[in-house]
């Protein structure tokens, strides 16, 4: 009796931890070998729970750091197929045999991107862009219904650039079909159709040299096609179709003629395009503050600005673009764009310098950011230049505004700014341009009016400058005389 009580209190425990044995000891142990130990699998066990801790907390400060925060994707568009027409005919009381009446199918649906605002990441937009199917004809000269367009919003200054389709795309559409293949591919039959073989007229013969001299003609219509998909949409609230829904199938009334009272044939829908684009999101700003990293840019920004972006003591604490707006008195605004920092060798895409810079080629005006309380500041200041340069030549020649931040940190910012001012002038000197270095304590928010005060000046002056090029028609654009 006793050792029976032992058994059932014991087996439930086995069975438990049976169950919960982890994949690691699942391979390790067949069933051939002997059973782990308790000690193994609570072991194992730890380790698992361990791990999986390890990385949600991970996958936690990530998505806290600007992770959801995408820039660059690449995509698959792809129209929606056109519905198949119906083959069927009219049948009534007294009407044995009556015309045919099938429905032709709805054309695909389209791909379009609207630009707007209120986006600001490309982390929504799927890999595969596809547009609803058109729906099938039916009987009694009901035609199907168009596809559901698919509206997808992209933020101001996307970038859309057309690329090569994989290679294993190329090489299925290289491999040719053999003609039975192709013409279930392309026709609707009413059940138990036969083809003519009896020497009479081959009215389904016709009807393929009628589809074919067709498609030869919109083949002609579309020989100057518009080269690859290459789009700035810096404009918001535009629509752009990126990928055209296939044609609906003709139901069998489009073919009937004196001779061919009854076809019981009908064309399938034609597929979609599909374009393989890239999709990279350039910021548009008036300025753009640029700087080696825990310079005190978001600081800045914070200062001049109503955004808010994460501050802190350590480099790198900003990971994506952060766009604050500043208003004046006289309800003028403009934006200001905060770049994450950027290290030497950031042309050649060291610590992601690519997607950085990216992001200050649209802007007007460039506002460098140098911490001068540093050790040789005016080193910081050629190296920023220098990676500008390299990323983009011409792109340092923009008007350029230069702060001096944390200016009153310590005795040694205080010594290092005039050397730092003379030298600053002494690199845009060589280039015959003019600069102004303002010191300023972004932290105590200390000569940030006269900042934004030079800031307005720059930028509005580039605008009327832009104003004035559009105005003036280029040359060769005479106005017409009659």
């Amino acid at each position: 009796m006793v050792s029976f009580q032992c058994a059932r209190s014991i087996r439930p425990v086995i069975l438990a931890y049976t169950i919960r044995i982890p994949a690691n000891l699942a391979k390790t142990y067949s069933t051939h070998s002997p059973s782990p130990t308790f000690d193994e699998i609570a072991s194992n066990e730890d380790d698992d729970i361990g791990i999986r801790g390890r990385s949600r907390r991970v996958d936690y400060k990530l998505r806290g750091k600007g992770r959801n925060f995408v820039d660059f994707v690449r995509v698959v568009a792809k129209g929606g197929a056109g519905g198949d027409g119906c083959v069927a005919f009219h049948r009534e009381k007294h009407i044995a045999k009556g015309p045919p009446n099938g429905g032709n199918g709805g054309r695909g649906g389209n791909v379009i991107l609207t630009v707007s605002r209120d986006e600001t990441t490309l982390n929504h937009v799927p890999y595969l862009c596809a547009a609803g199917r058109g729906g099938h004809g039916l009987g009694a000269q009901r035609h199907g219904l168009s596809g559901k367009n698919l509206i997808i919003q992209v933020p101001l200054g996307t970038v859309v650039r057309e690329i090569d389709p994989p290679k294993s795309k190329v090489q299925e559409e290289a491999e040719e079909e053999n003609p039975e293949e192709q013409r279930k591919k392309r026709w609707v039959f009413y059940p138990r159709y036969e083809e003519n073989s009896d020497g009479k007229t081959d009215f389904f013969e016709e009807a393929e040299k009628l589809v074919d001299k067709e498609e030869k003609y919109l083949r002609w219509r579309q020989r100057d096609a518009a080269p690859r998909l290459h789009l700035d949409l810096s404009t918001p609230g535009v629509d752009v179709q990126i990928a055209t829904g296939g044609r609906g199938g003709y139901g069998n009334p489009h073919f009937l003629t004196t001779a061919n009272r009854s076809p019981k044939f009908a064309t399938r829908g034609t597929p979609g395009q599909v374009h393989y684009l890239e999709l990279e999101l350039k910021t548009i700003a008036d300025a753009g503050l640029v700087g080696l990293p825990n310079a005190g840019k978001s600081t800045f920004l914070s200062a001049v600005s109503n955004a808010h972006p994460k501050i802190a003591s350590y480099p790198f604490t900003t990971l994506n673009p952060y766009i604050g707006t500043v208003d004046y008195p006289d309800s003028y605004q403009l934006t200001v764009a905060d770049i994450p920092g950027l290290i030497e060798g950031a042309h050649r895409n060291v610590g992601l310098g690519h997607s950085f810079l990216r992001h200050v080629e649209r802007s007007k005006v460039l506002v460098y950011v140098v911490d001068v309380a540093a050790e040789r500041p005016w080193e910081h200041f050629r190296t920023l230049r220098g990676e500008l340069e390299a990323y983009r030549e011409g792109l340092t020649a923009r008007p350029s505004l230069v702060v001096a931040n944390k200016a009153d940190v310590t005795d040694q910012a205080k010594a290092n700014l005039g050397e730092f001012e003379m030298r600053v002038r002494e690199t845009f000197g060589e280039e015959g341009e003019e600069v102004v270095v303002v010191p300023v304590s972004a932290k105590y928010r200390k000569n940030i009016v006269k900042v934004t005060t030079l800031l307005r000046q720059m930028v509005e002056k580039v605008k009327a400058e832009e104003a004035l090029e559009r105005a003036i028609p280029e040359e060769g654009e005479d106005d017409y005389e009659p």
